[in-house]
C-alpha cells in the first residue's frame, strides 16, 4: 500500500513538472513571435537590386549612386552592383 502511495506521489510530479514545461515553452514562443511581428510591422522592407532580397531599412548596408539612394544586404552585393553597372 506505502509503496503504491509513493510510486503515485513520483507519478504525480512528474506530470506536474512535464506540463510546467510545456507552458513554458509556448509562453516563450508566444513572446519571441510578438517581438519579431512587431519589429516587422514597424518598418520598411527595401530589395537589393544586386542579388533582389528584401530586407529591413535598418540592416540595410545603403550606399549613394550618383546622387540616389541604394539599400543592399551587405557590403559584397554593394561592390557587386557597383562592378556590374
Amino acid at each position: 500500500m506505502f509503496l503504491r502511495v509513493v510510486v503515485f506521489i513520483i507519478l504525480i510530479l512528474l506530470l506536474y513538472r512535464l506540463i510546467k514545461s510545456i507552458r513554458q515553452n509556448i509562453i516563450s514562443r508566444q513572446k519571441a513571435s510578438s517581438f519579431i511581428s512587431e519589429r516587422a510591422l514597424g518598418e520598411d522592407l527595401v530589395e537589393d537590386p544586386a542579388c533582389h532580397t528584401y530586407i529591413p531599412v535598418s540592416q540595410a548596408y545603403t550606399g549613394e549612386i550618383s546622387g540616389r539612394t541604394y539599400y543592399f544586404c551587405s557590403k559584397k552585393c554593394y561592390e557587386k552592383y557597383i562592378l556590374g553597372k
